[in-house]
């Protein structure tokens, strides 16, 4: 595909020949590359945008029209909703209500909102470890919904670690390579490459139990990078760590997701940590998304008052 004069690539000729105004639907998209090129017909001699049209329906003239490719890429939260059992007689209560998110390949979207506000939750229903009363999780254009948890490519590092006492340091990092895809690579040479990604080289043999709280944490992070997850989701990774260390670690794991260029989802309370941290952030307020944007965006245009004040503005 080459780029066309707009600067988006063209998506080339279906086989069937150039479609007709029978086969398609006029429609603008915001990335053309979704669409297949658009001729001129009697019903509109000259469209404005050569990229305007899709296969609709198979006809007498292209009996099998082309698909056009999905041009989702990365995570997609499509409306997702999660309700919990109340008592008898009250109904299940809606922690998450029509959550709708992007997360494109290789970004960091930070998750900040108050505590009890559904951040934790959508990781969980995300991961596949929450049933999802209504909406779609899919990655690169795919539902994964009905897909085990184990088979989702995700990977989900929590608070405390939660880091085998009775393995070394290469040992714990190790086991995120069992069983997957990774299994044939050198486990050593990658143990290895990842303590220096964290900043702990040569720390193979150490006991997890000597380690001080920031380097459990960072031998976490490197585990649950091991098996080069599709998406890694952090939930409040730094919280139990005194405030000092963790503004000492927050810059640290910005740099460590950033040169494994690892899509990550990133669940935190404090504002600084989701400004050093991400990409873009995501304010949840009662279980609803409130404003996804830059920090830059969020701090400077808060979209209304409840984000205004959250972020004490």
């Amino acid at each position: 595909m080459t780029p066309n004069s707009a600067g988006t690539p063209d998506s080339g000729t279906p086989n069937s020949g150039t479609p007709d105004s029978a086969d398609c639907v006029v429609k603008t998209y915001e990335n053309p590359i979704d669409c297949v090129p658009y001729a001129a017909t009697s019903g509109n001699p000259a469209p404005q945008n050569p990229v305007d049209c899709v296969p609709k329906v198979a006809t007498p003239g292209n009996p099998t029209p082309t698909p056009a490719p999905s041009a989702e890429r990365g995570l997609v939260v499509d409306g997702v909703a999660v309700q919990f059992p109340r008592p008898l007689r009250q109904g299940p209560a809606r922690v998450l209500d029509d959550v709708h998110l992007a997360v494109h390949p290789g970004e960091v979207v930070a998750l900040l909102g108050p505590s009890g506000s559904g951040k934790s939750t959508l990781l969980r229903a995300i991961a596949g470890l929450e049933r999802i009363a209504a909406g779609d999780v899919r990655w690169d254009g795919e539902s994964v919904v009905g897909t085990p948890v184990h088979l989702r490519g995700f990977g989900l590092m929590f608070q405390d670690g939660q880091l085998f006492p009775h393995r070394d340091v290469a040992g714990n990092i190790a086991y995120g390579l069992a069983g997957n895809a990774q299994a044939n690579v050198d486990h050593a040479h990658r143990v290895s490459e990842l303590l220096e990604l964290v900043g702990l080289p040569r720390f193979e043999k150490r006991s997890v139990t000597t380690l001080s709280g920031g380097e459990r944490q960072r031998v976490a992070l490197a585990r649950s990078l091991a098996p080069q997850p599709r998406l890694l989701m952090l939930d409040e990774p730094l919280s139990a760590l005194d405030r000092g260390l963790r503004e000492r670690l927050t810059e640290d794991v910005a740099r460590i997701l950033r040169e494994a260029g690892t899509t990550s989802l990133y669940v935190t309370h404090d504002h600084a940590e989701a400004r050093t941290v991400a990409d873009r952030v995501g304010v949840i307020l009662g279980g609803r998304l409130a404003q996804v944007g830059t920090p830059d965006e969020l701090w400077n245009r808060p979209a209304t008052p409840e984000v205004a004040t959250f972020l004490g503005l």
